[in-house]
């Protein structure tokens, strides 16, 4: 591909043009792909595909405001800059995912486990509550609301479901002091009857 050709594709490309944008992929796709896999940690290979870094990369240069590849006025040139981009990316997603905590790499463990030759799945704690777990916060609620006005029990539901005390007043008809009142008042009485 000559530079001026070059040139034309990614001013089309740029623009929208479906059909450059193709020529363009084809044209430097494997090439960007291969600086991804050599740059890929081996950390972060099961988490990402090649093709997820090769994506962005496109994704960051084809769009309107990104870089002005016109600048680039041969195929070489082009490709060491593409090159650029995918090392930047790999290593971003790398230090972002080894510096903080959220996502540390290495309190990561494998879903299955190997067992002699075989390989069986590791037992996963689940985020949902147990049976007896649930049975017994049903339990709780039930005494919670045992006596209860129709009011506090209303104050009570809402704010299980994560509403805010002015939500939780304005959707009564009430003052906000009135719901923090009736829930500083269940709150005392489970500190009496040592609830945690």
């Amino acid at each position: 591909m000559n530079d001026v050709d070059l040139a034309d594709l990614i001013v089309r490309a740029k623009a929208g043009d479906e059909v450059a944008v193709e020529d363009l992929l084809h044209r430097f796709e494997n090439e960007v792909r291969m600086v991804v896999r050599g740059r890929l940690p081996r950390a972060l290979r099961s988490q990402f595909d090649s093709m997820d870094f090769v994506q962005a990369v496109w994704t960051s240069v084809l769009t309107k405001d990104g870089p002005d590849l016109s600048r680039f006025d041969s195929s070489r040139r082009l490709m060491g800059y593409l090159a650029g981009v995918a090392r930047n990316k790999v290593i971003e997603e790398h230090r972002r995912r080894t510096q903080t905590h959220k996502y540390n790499l290495k309190r990561e463990e494998p879903l299955y486990v190997r067992r002699g030759n075989r390989e069986i799945p590791r037992e996963v704690a689940a985020s949902d509550p147990s049976p007896s777990q649930d049975a017994q916060a049903h339990d709780r609620l039930a005494q919670l609301l045992q006596g209860r006005s129709t009011q506090e029990r209303q104050v009570v539901e809402l704010r299980r479901r994560g509403l805010t005390f002015a939500e939780i007043a304005e959707k009564l008809g009430v003052h906000e002091s009135a719901v923090r009142r009736i829930i500083d008042g269940i709150r005392q009485g489970l500190e009496l009857r040592k609830w945690q």
